[in-house]
């Protein structure tokens, strides 16, 4: 049988995709013959290699300054290339770098991608360990130059030659093929991706051993949304490093969208995942609020526990003291308010801003304060958190046809007091004693401006 590979192998500055730099590359040619050619270049990173990937690959400042940059061979090894199937050792690395350095250079790299550790994980599933020095050792093979290009890329010929041996090449290409299939996936996972149902949940990315989550997302189609992961993280440094470590996936179906985002934000403060940094939510809320202040509204940044008396009377929701001063500044230029009333200037006199002709001058009782109160009001009404719309308890009905999980969701005062399967059940679930949380609000509230989903809406008193 006819087959035409590209055995490759690169080093790198280090591991973003993004950010580093190829520093090395090598090929060898394999076709059913035999070695079709070899072809190895140092590469000039055009930034510096640090001092621990020296010590790990050998490759030195000094070695790569007279060597060419990527975009001096691309045209050489893009025609090289073209026709084959790239193999790789942990392919995802070498692909997702070569792809991103083929780009900058205005090439683009579309090949079948095998994957070397899934093909010899279906060969030899007695093994318990896949990397490369690994499995040289169980077949004696020795790397005198391992952590180089052409070392490693003679490494994995060897154990392709002798698994050529062992096994026919009818077979070899067989589970190369379905390997073809799997080429998004990351090299050390576990987890059968086919099997995950593509209904509403939540999915949670573990690496080794480990009980702690590395990722928490949700979806209304989990098996789609998580191969998007693997698929698009090429162009992000983030999902890169992430597919780099996962090993297993687990999910948690739900019936529907409303209980898979309140399930994602409550496992995401509890587990804490690394790569979650963004939505994990602390038990206080940056706000503003406003106070009066010789007639005129000044606005005062505030922290406050997410409680509902705390916050209904708060206008807006941010993360931090920063980015809550960014906005309001912005709203201050917007509306011509003055930054000295709007806590962002300290001055006993005027503010800088009523030099500069941008403040009417409220500061110093200059401006009429009825309309400098109306301009404040206006500039702050869309950030003004939402009264609970109801007289009491509401509930909200999800069904899901896919997995067959119905139930219904109970609310009061933008809180989830619980959730029951059955509706003869739901006033007795109640739980008033749960503490307001504000993504739980949001969510809520983003959920209810959907007219459709208004209907599955049941008054309960």
């Amino acid at each position: 049988m006819q087959f035409r590979w590209a055995i490759v192998d690169i080093e790198t500055t280090g591991l973003n995709v993004l950010h580093d730099r190829i520093t090395e590359i090598a090929v060898m040619l394999l076709t059913e013959e035999g070695i079709e050619r070899t072809w190895h270049s140092l590469i000039n990173p055009q930034q510096p290699i640090p001092a621990l990937i020296t010590q790990l690959t050998g490759i030195s400042n000094s070695m790569v300054k007279n060597a060419p940059s990527f975009a001096e061979i691309a045209e050489e090894l893009i025609t090289l290339l073209d026709g084959t199937v790239l193999v790789a050792h942990n392919a995802r690395f070498d692909f997702g770098f070569l792809k991103n350095a083929f780009k900058e250079s205005e090439f683009s790299l579309r090949l079948p991608v095998l994957c070397t550790i899934k093909l010899f994980k279906q060969l030899y599933p007695q093994f318990k360990k896949y990397n490369l020095k690994v499995l040289a050792s169980e077949f004696s093979i020795e790397n005198p130059a391992a952590h180089r290009a052409q070392g490693d890329v003679d490494t994995l010929y060897q154990l392709l030659s002798e698994s050529f041996v062992r096994f026919s090449c009818e077979e070899i290409l067989a589970v190369a093929k379905q390997c073809y299939s799997q080429s998004a996936l990351p090299s050390k996972l576990t987890t059968n991706i086919q099997e995950i149902p593509d209904s509403p949940g939540v999915y949670l990315f573990f690496g080794a051993k480990s009980n702690f989550p590395l990722y928490i997302g949700k979806s209304v189609t989990l098996r789609q949304r998580i191969m998007s992961h693997f698929q698009g993280d090429h162009s992000s440094g983030t999902e890169f490093a992430m597919a780099q470590q996962v090993e297993r996936v687990e999910y948690i179906p739900t019936a529907g969208e409303l209980s898979a985002l309140l399930l994602e934000s409550a496992l995401i403060k509890e587990k804490m995942p690394l790569y979650n940094r963004k939505l994990r939510r602390k038990n206080t809320v940056v706000g503003f609020k406003l106070v009066e202040q010789e007639d005129y509204l000044k606005v005062e940044i505030v922290r406050k526990l997410c409680d509902p008396d705390e916050i209904k009377d708060l206008y807006g929701s941010f993360r931090s003291i920063a980015a809550a001063k960014a906005n309001l500044l912005e709203r201050t230029r917007d509306f011509e308010l003055c930054p000295k009333l709007c806590s962002l200037e300290q001055s006993k006199t005027s503010c800088f801003s009523y030099q500069l002709k941008r403040c009417h001058g409220a500061c110093i009782q200059e401006e009429d304060a009825a309309e400098y109160n109306a301009r404040v009001h206006e500039a702050l009404d869309d950030l003004k958190l939402e009264q609970w719309p109801y007289p009491g308890s509401i509930a909200i009905q999800e069904t899901c046809p896919i997995n067959k999980i119905s139930h219904f969701l109970v609310f009061n005062q933008w809180r989830h007091l619980g959730t029951v399967q059955r509706q003869e059940d739901l006033k007795d679930s109640i739980n008033s004693n749960i503490t307001h949380d504000f993504d739980a609000y949001q969510i809520l509230q983003s959920y209810l401006k959907n007219r459709l989903n208004k209907e599955q809406l049941l008054l309960l008193s």
